[in-house]
């Protein structure tokens, strides 16, 4: 995973919609479904805390690994970025909504191997959804909350499709993995 690391080497984007046809991700999208959430256990908010740690850090990873990309998949990262915004935003209101202070996103983080090339740059975008993955696993591990588990499968689900795009898109195969988020 992305550790937390000086602000002032956060990355800035054009942060333009992009339009069909990009290659994005199609998601599920994050469930929001924060009216029927009730109080949180211990196990969840560390679990959900997790998981937000991993989409705040994919947020800036997308917004650091775009420009090493090819001008046309540019947009696509951008809009994965987006994706994982919406995750985010949507995994802290259901930590507030379950009672708990969501924890903020670190201003900038370290790759686990630096960003240098578009080979360099698609290998941090899968440990990006590896993290992720990994996070929301965490979470329908941590509950036998219906509402908490379906939350966490659009997130798991969501982040095994995006791994495996990334796998294809760098020619690594096998592009699946068949227990997504597990260590």
């Amino acid at each position: 995973m992305s550790t937390p690391t000086d602000p002032t080497t956060q990355p800035t984007t054009d942060a333009t919609q992009p339009t069909d046809g990009t290659g994005a991700a199609t998601t599920t999208g994050p469930a929001t479904s924060t009216d029927t959430a009730g109080p949180l256990a211990e196990a969840e908010i560390t679990a959900l805390q997790q998981a937000l740690a991993a989409e705040s850090a994919a947020v800036w990873g997308y917004e650091l690994l775009a420009p090493w990309l090819a001008e046309d998949a540019r947009p696509a990262a951008i809009a994965l970025s987006r994706s994982h915004l919406q995750r985010r935003e949507a995994t802290a209101e259901r930590l507030d909504a379950g009672g708990a202070t969501p924890d903020l996103a670190a201003p900038a983080y370290q790759p686990a191997t630096p960003v240098t090339d578009p080979a360099t740059a698609g290998l941090f975008a899968q440990d990006l959804e590896i993290d992720c993955a990994g996070g929301w696993r965490a979470v329908i591990g941590s509950t036998d909350d219906t509402e908490l588990r379906g939350f966490a499968l659009a997130g798991l689900s969501d982040a095994a499709v995006r791994l495996a795009q990334r796998k294809l898109a760098a020619g690594v195969t096998p592009a699946t993995v068949p227990f997504p988020g597990q260590a």
